[in-house]
């Protein structure tokens, strides 16, 4: 009698265990979240989209964008930060969280440590374009014009201490021209505004300009990394055109909550490499501006380790602080042509 109570309960044990073990593979068996911290249509959402269409097909499962924009993505990153760690809700991270660190130290959470790593996505340059109406086709051109009208000229941008508007500063401390800054809730409201003239230049993210490229009355002048965008060759960087010391280049990356079991950032992590692995889905994202990254978990993690601390040095040469993020934003102007100031 003994030995056949024994028997049941080793099988009871052995039929738990293996439940367990079947719950853990077949993640997810319901919908998977994916917090955004920009409007719909932004570089982040696009991004975002591209990645839940392939992640969806991959897990047979819904993976889903929710955008909470707000407080340049701090109130995205909070949110994801304080969910559950079960790998039911995810946050596309991107250089705005590097950037944020450094301005703004006093967060109700430290990045990255508040999350835990599972795929860079992309690479995607910022490029600065022009209203064609400006009259300028070159960058020494627009510096000349800057410099003759300081402050009269409108850049656009999706907010401060974000990639674009760093790369603004950077350039305006670089050469000594003074622009005005026009805040948009997001780069493709910026980039309504430059080809209908109210402003007059947009520092925004390749995938924005690729939108746009084929409209006249824009003109791309250069990016603001270090390399050229395998994406858009032709396209000189801010150093070719006679601007050196500038290599500002976003990053796109998936992350969850800390704590999120291993088993699945490797499982999400697989699935990433897949798709980009995929020459259709490579296509896909090249032709939205972006570069896919392909990089390990580990790879991931370490690049988070250099990344803070680099993006902290962007923006002490700014001169970016978060008092500038309480300043009244400049409106744009019902043209792209500065104002002639008689002189």
């Amino acid at each position: 009698m003994l030995r056949r109570m024994l028997a049941w309960i080793a099988a009871a044990l052995l039929l738990g265990a293996a439940a367990g073990v079947c719950e853990a593979q077949i993640y997810p068996t319901r919908p998977v979240h994916i917090i955004v911290g920009f409007p719909a249509g932004s570089t982040t959402d696009i991004l975002a989209r591209i990645y839940a269409d392939k992640l969806t097909e991959y897990f047979n499962q819904r993976f889903t964008v929710d955008n909470i924009s707000g407080d340049a993505s701090n109130i995205a990153a909070a949110t994801a930060a304080r969910a559950e760690p079960d790998g039911y809700t995810l946050f596309l991270a991107s250089n705005a969280q590097s950037a944020n660190a450094a301005i703004m130290p006093e967060q109700p959470f430290a990045f990255p440590q508040a999350f835990a790593p599972i795929a860079m996505l992309a690479r995607v340059p910022p490029v600065l374009v022009v209203n064609r109406e400006l009259g300028v086709d070159t960058v020494a051109g627009l510096i000349a014009l800057a410099k003759k009208r300081p402050g009269e000229l409108r850049y656009g941008s999706s907010g401060v201490g974000t990639g674009p508007q760093l790369a603004a500063a950077l350039l305006e401390a670089a050469t000594g021209v003074r622009m005005t800054h026009v805040t948009y809730g997001g780069t493709h409201e910026a980039a309504a505004d430059l080809i209908a003239g109210r402003i007059s230049v947009l520092f925004a993210p390749l995938p924005t300009v690729t939108g746009i490229a084929t409209d006249r009355r824009i003109v791309p002048l250069a990016t603001t990394s270090a390399r050229r965008s395998s994406v858009a060759p032709t396209l000189p960087t801010l150093a070719e055109a006679g601007v050196a010391g500038i290599d500002v280049s976003l990053w796109f990356g998936l992350m969850a909550p800390r704590g999120t079991p291993t088993e699945i950032q490797r499982e999400l992590a697989n699935a990433v490499t897949r798709a980009i692995d995929s020459r259709f889905f490579k296509e896909n994202l090249t032709a939205n501006g972006a570069e896919p990254v392909r990089a390990s978990l580990e790879a991931f993690g370490s690049f988070l380790d250099l990344d803070v601390p680099h993006w902290a040095a962007l923006v002490g040469r700014a001169g970016v602080t978060v008092e500038d993020l309480d300043r009244p934003a400049a409106v744009p102007s019902v043209t792209a042509l500065p104002v002639d100031s008689g002189h």
